[in-house]
């Protein structure tokens, strides 16, 4: 491991990462080993990647037998033979990613090495061009699930990985990217003592309103309209005893935030670009808004601490990035400009 790659793991273990919103204590809601840590890890997949790359099948999976090395700086370090399969929807188009989004499949039983533990398969979210803006893109997605685990622990959980890809038919490296994990929705659950609700026809009266209206102000600060809870599209629903539902949303890379080249919002909306806001969450009383607005004053500088210290993220990227939250703050914090957004533009 080279010199800059530990002070980059210095720098990621510093960040104000350890402020996110506490599991419980218990045995059975805490979350499993690769989710309990922030620092990133350094792992190597190798296999036939040429022909996983080209499979780009959206209704049938192919699974690949690969090798996933590992190491944690000052941790566990190890190789097990795992299964890989590509995945996703716009990212699994070869228009738009050359390395798609890719699930990995564990071994089962005692093969499992202890690490990964309580992990059948997970998803891994990669730079999939080799094209610096593209490490900045999945990044900033990276930094987009963390900043709304600040805000509850009904959330994903991610894990940054510096990955190496080798493809083992050429003996040939195919690139170092960065990429994340990202937790099982069914871990999510167990963490927050529920079950995921997949019945259709649920609507916003029927999730917690607290709830439901900060996942809407989140995605209007984001700019991330690239989501339906009637749908299940981008969101999934937690059910906790004794009968309460909660939104938990997922998949930001159409946020305007960041910007991707290939992100557009829905020609049924009227916006015509995704860095344009549009709020889409419930219709609120701006009374039911005033204690939402308050947690977002009070996560700002640690959203903007998130920003600045990030490694490899481009300062220019960064100061965008902060401009366009400054425009989220300004509005939240002016109540005509506020009353226009999140009241009269929903009514």
């Amino acid at each position: 491991m080279n010199i800059r790659w530990l002070a980059v793991l210095s720098a990621l273990h510093s960040l104000p990462w350890g402020l996110r919103a506490q599991d419980s204590a218990s045995a059975d809601t805490r979350p499993t080993r690769l989710f309990r840590d922030d620092l990133p890890l350094a792992i190597s997949l190798a296999g036939d990647l040429r022909q996983l790359f080209k499979d780009r099948d959206t209704l049938t999976e192919k699974r690949f037998p690969a090798t996933l090395t590992w190491r944690v700086e000052g941790g566990d370090t190890g190789t097990v033979l795992i299964a890989l399969a590509t995945r996703g929807h716009s990212r699994l188009l070869p228009t738009v990613c050359d390395v798609p989004p890719l699930r990995l499949y564990l071994p089962e039983g005692e093969e499992r090495p202890k690490f990964w533990r309580g992990q059948g398969s997970l998803k891994l979210t990669v730079t999939c061009k080799r094209d610096p803006e593209y490490t900045q893109y999945v990044l900033q997605e990276f930094l987009l699930y963390r900043i709304y685990e600040l805000f509850t622990p009904m959330s994903f959980r991610t894990r940054l990985a510096r990955t190496t890809l080798v493809d083992n038919e050429r003996r040939d490296t195919v690139g170092v990217i960065w990429s994340f994990f990202t937790e099982d929705a069914d871990d999510v659950a167990r963490r927050n003592a529920g079950e995921i609700f997949e019945q259709p026809g649920i609507r916003f009266g029927d999730v917690d309103s607290a709830a439901m209206l900060r996942v809407g102000v989140y995605q209007y600060m984001v700019a991330n309209t690239d989501w339906a809870l009637q749908l299940y599209h981008n969101i999934r629903i937690l059910k906790v005893p004794p009968g309460i539902y909660y939104p938990v949303p997922y998949d930001f890379d159409f946020s305007g935030i960041i910007k991707t080249p290939y992100a557009h919002p829905s020609p049924k909306l009227p916006i015509r670009s995704v860095r344009e806001r549009l709020y889409r969450g419930p219709c609120p009383d701006m009374t039911q808004l005033g204690p939402i607005f308050a947690e977002f004053n009070a996560k700002k500088d640690t959203i903007y601490a998130l920003h600045r210290a990030l490694p490899d993220f481009d300062p220019k990227r960064s100061a965008d990035a902060l401009k366009f939250l400054d425009e989220f703050y300004k509005t939240i914090n002016d109540p005509k400009k506020a009353k226009s957004e999140f009241q009269w533009q929903c009514q």
